[in-house]
């Protein structure tokens, strides 16, 4: 039979004061969560949650599993260092991966008709750090892009599965409540599908969105403490 014991009027399995005092220091030292993975997390329903918090816990997160990483580091590094798009033919060259040879070159064409679309001048873009309750969120749009002379804050989607409405207006809020103050007057966030070469830009804020978030963020603490 297993350990029961009487703590105060409840009855716990194994569970004694020394562990529930290790679990709460265990939440209290989260990681900071990767804005993309935090709105994975929003946009999942009943078990994935659970799923997704375990595997962030349990560094099973994208920090190892990211397919995209190679791709998004390549297209940022050529507007870093100044280089024509025909360093991106190279990178495609160097792949050895049978998925990456598969489905890069697919996110190369995409970008490069944005390239093509418009004059377009590159400036760093602006990080940060969005606290929301009791987690915090990196905010790391990987483009600044002068785009026909207006400055574009711009976080790269890369994803097969279409870009939907609620993700764009979930990473559109992170972005904006992040970096708010870090831009220029005038700067414009937006989501880039990449693929599509088309840019899904930010409305008008949605306050009831933002009390969403909060509540998502509370649940995501509670999860991670208790396992």
């Amino acid at each position: 039979m297993g350990d029961w014991r009487c703590v105060g009027d409840e009855f716990a399995r194994g569970d004694t004061p020394e562990r529930r005092a290790e679990k709460d220091s265990e939440g209290a030292h989260m990681d900071k969560i990767s804005l993309s993975y935090f709105v994975d997390f929003v946009l999942k329903a009943g078990t994935p949650k659970l799923t997704g918090v375990r595997e962030f816990k349990e560094r099973k997160d994208e920090l190892y599993t990211d397919f995209y990483r190679q791709v998004r580091e390549a297209i940022v590094d050529m507007h870093r260092t100044g280089k024509p798009d025909a360093v991106l033919d190279e990178f495609l060259a160097a792949q050895r991966d049978e998925r990456r040879r598969r489905i890069y070159p697919s996110i190369v064409n995409g970008y490069r008709k944005l390239l093509a679309s418009s004059p377009m001048k590159w400036f760093e873009p602006p990080t940060g750090t969005y606290r929301i309750g009791e987690i915090e969120v990196a905010i790391n749009p990987e483009l600044g892009l002068v785009i026909d002379g207006k400055p574009h804050v711009l976080k790269m989607y890369f994803r097969g599965e279409p870009l939907s409405a609620k993700r764009n207006a979930v990473i559109l809020n992170l972005l904006t409540s992040g970096l708010e103050g870090a831009v220029k007057p005038g700067t414009a966030f937006a989501v880039l599908d990449v693929r599509n070469a088309k840019l899904h830009g930010f409305k008008a804020p949605n306050p009831r969105l933002s009390l969403l978030l909060r509540g998502e963020a509370a649940s995501f603490a509670t999860i991670y403490a208790s396992l």
